[in-house]
Parts: C-alpha cells; structure tokens; sequence
C-alpha cells in the first residue's frame, strides 16, 4: 500500500501542476478572446474551441485531485447517520461505485480514441483523440486514488469508522 500511496502522490503533485497550467492557458485565451471581439471587434477563429478543449482536460485531471482531497460534493443523509460497521459497508460500496463508474469512463475514452483518431477539429485542425486522452488519464489517476481509499477503508477498524462533517 505503501508504494500505492507514492504513486498517487507523484500523480497528484503532476496533476496538480499541468492543472494550473491548463486553466492559465485557458484564462489566457478566453481573456485574449474578449479583447480582441470588443477592443479590436475581431474574434480569433480558435479560441472558442481551444478554451472547450482545455476545459475538458482541466474537468478530467481535476477529478483526481479533488477527491484525494476529499472535496467532491456528498449526500450525507446515510453517511452522518451511521456509525461502526453499517458506515464501513457504506464507505465500500460508494468506493466500489466509484471504481466501476471510473473503470467504465476508461474503457470509454479509450474507445473514443480510438474512434477519432483520424477525426481533426475544425478550427485548429489537431486530432481529435487528442481531447479524449484526458478521460483515461483523468480516470486512471481516479482509479488508484479509489483503490487506495478502499484498501484504508479496508485497513481500519470497524470501530473507529466515524462520520466525517466536510464543512470547508
């Protein structure tokens, strides 16, 4: 587990970095766009599209990121509820969701990739596969991450499984 742990921390700190990097190139050309259409009343033909594409990278490689974090969004009606074992079977069974929600977004983008990789995008004329790597990049990150999270799940005590209150 331990070698898990490192391997999902070197991809988080990865993620983390092409992140920042993905949104500034995305803020960049959107705010690009906006002064070039209202300062100098001409639109750049690309951004549009650029700014979509980098959109789907940024959704796809923050997924990762924010659930290692524990920051996704939860419905706590059963989870604030429970406590011991019933909370521990809860935990697994959402983890085990997540895993084969995950697995099957992985499976898609390979698909996907596979099937536009002769496709171009009209504006900037790049393959289109080359949006859909991010799925299986985003999912395979997401998929250990999951792994991980079950085998803690696993690892501790019935008795020590307690709600957690996200209230950031």
């Amino acid at each position: 587990m331990a070698l898990l742990e490192k391997i999902n921390s070197l991809f988080d700190k990865l993620l983390k970095q092409v992140v920042i990097i993905v949104m500034g190139a995305m803020l960049a050309v959107i705010f690009v766009q906006v002064i070039a259409r209202y300062v100098f009343h001409n639109s750049l033909s690309f951004s549009e599209e650029l700014a979509r594409y980098l959109f789907v990278w940024c959704v796809f490689l923050c997924l990762p990121v924010v659930h290692r974090r524990g920051g996704h969004m939860v419905v706590g009606v059963l989870s604030e509820r429970l406590e011991g074992f019933p909370l521990k079977a809860l935990r697994l069974v959402a983890q085990f969701l997540t895993l084969v929600f995950m697995i099957i977004i992985f499976k898609n983008g390979i698909t996907m990739i596979q099937r536009t990789y002769f496709q171009t995008s009209p504006a900037l004329q790049i393959k289109m596969s080359y949006v859909y790597y991010a799925l299986p990049i985003g999912s395979a990150a997401m998929i250990l991450n999951t792994i991980e999270e079950m085998l803690k799940t696993l690892k501790k005590p019935s008795s020590e499984t307690k709600p957690q209150l996200h209230l950031d």
